[in-house]
């Protein structure tokens, strides 16, 4: 083996920003996504971890058919989102500056040095030199008419919910030896949040890890999806489903957080079968702890928030919810923590409703302050893993 592959093998990668692919319900297809067509989207990200090489992770997992890539670049963005001089840089895969990535497949760019910095933005822009619908996770990006990877400032952008690629951004070089995978639906994605602000619980979590004793050793991985599930698809294939890719394949995962079952627990359809049990709820969170330790993870629970007033909130979802929570209290010796999200939530005197001074008034999803209180729950328990 020669010495530059002995260096290459030699790389840790982790993972300094996450947006796993996600597909779309029928009944909000149309209004999610878009199209391209010799069009260029620029998505924004924002780095969570301090690195010196960078490479990037573009998805089609999700897709029937291949998709082209006719050219991408990366720009770092200032404080105000604006492009910074002399930071466009093209990307290439295997020395190309085009790709196609096969169907079910993602792909990754070829690294590069890019020192960035925990905190910094950065934007990924990709050409679409055909008319391609990418089921990628769904934000707001800037889309302007044909190949503008080149360029600073994109001609006549149009703002828009869309697609954008790519789903990770992968750093080398830093010095995190832990990574904490958060697994969950929009409640770890961070919905209700101010947008642009990184306030999700894992967002903040990661921020209080860098400032605490004992904690810079952590990289936290966002792997929410607004809209997930357990058992049945919705917006991106079920947890169980997904498992493997957005938990067990990210790069340097040693830890998991798994908060997931409340859009189970929620009456969305009046199908007797549609909302599950709380054991075969039970069942599903069996199966993932058996496959994060078969891949080598340490397990940490989250307690299911309270959702009393919700719209698709009933009593025999709330004795769902009730049920779990108590199975994950009485097993937490078989984890390596529990964070009690439910307790740490729960408005004073009414334990069934959302704190009503951390949540954006729907009473299912935090707001800033909400995932401020989560993320607080959350730092001693991951505190307590330790960094060797």
């Amino acid at each position: 083996m020669s010495g530059s592959a002995q260096a290459t093998a030699a790389e840790r990668w982790i993972p300094a920003w996450t947006g796993p692919p996600i597909g779309y319900e029928p009944g909000i297809r149309d209004g999610l996504g878009r199209a391209f067509k010799d069009e260029t989207v620029r998505q924004d990200l924002r780095v969570a971890v301090t690195g010196k090489r960078l490479r990037v992770r573009f998805t089609n997992e999700l897709a029937d058919t291949p998709l082209r890539i006719g050219a991408a670049s990366i720009l770092r963005l200032d404080a105000d989102g604006g492009p910074v001089p002399d930071s466009l840089r093209p990307l290439t895969f295997a020395g190309d500056t085009a790709a196609r990535i096969p169907a079910h497949a993602p792909m990754l760019s070829d690294p590069f040095d890019y020192p960035v910095s925990a905190g910094e933005r950065l934007a990924i822009s990709v050409w679409f030199p055909d008319d391609v619908a990418p089921p990628a996770h769904a934000q707001m990006v800037d889309i302007a008419a044909g190949n503008a990877t080149a360029a600073r400032e994109l001609p006549t952008p149009r703002r828009a919910r869309a697609s954008g690629l790519a789903s990770a951004l992968e750093v080398t070089g830093a010095s995190a030896t832990r990574v904490l995978v958060t697994f969950g639906d929009s409640i770890t994605e961070g919905a209700g949040a101010t947008p642009g602000k990184a306030m999700s619980w894992p967002d903040q979590l990661g921020r209080r890890l860098a400032a605490a004793p004992g904690g810079r050793c952590w990289a936290v991985a966002n792997q929410g999806i607004s809209g997930n599930r357990l058992l049945d698809s919705g917006r991106g294939p079920s947890a169980l489903a997904r498992f493997d890719r957005d938990v067990l394949a990210v790069p340097g995962a040693t830890h998991v957080v798994i908060l997931e079952g409340i859009n189970d627990i929620g009456k969305v359809r009046d199908a007797a079968d549609w909302q599950p049990l709380a054991d075969a709820l039970i069942a599903a969170y069996e199966q993932l702890l058996a496959r994060a330790r078969a891949g080598g993870l340490r397990v940490i629970f989250g307690t299911l928030l309270p959702y009393q007033g919700a719209a698709y909130a009933d009593a025999a979802g709330e004795q769902r919810r009730q049920a779990v929570n108590a199975w994950i209290r009485a097993n937490r010796k078989r984890f390596d923590g529990v964070i009690d999200f439910d307790t740490a939530m729960g408005e004073p005197g009414q334990p069934g409703v959302m704190r009503l001074s951390g949540q954006i008034g729907d009473h299912l999803h935090p707001n800033d302050a909400g995932y401020t209180a989560m993320a607080e729950a959350a730092l001693p328990v991951i505190l307590a893993q330790g960094c060797r």
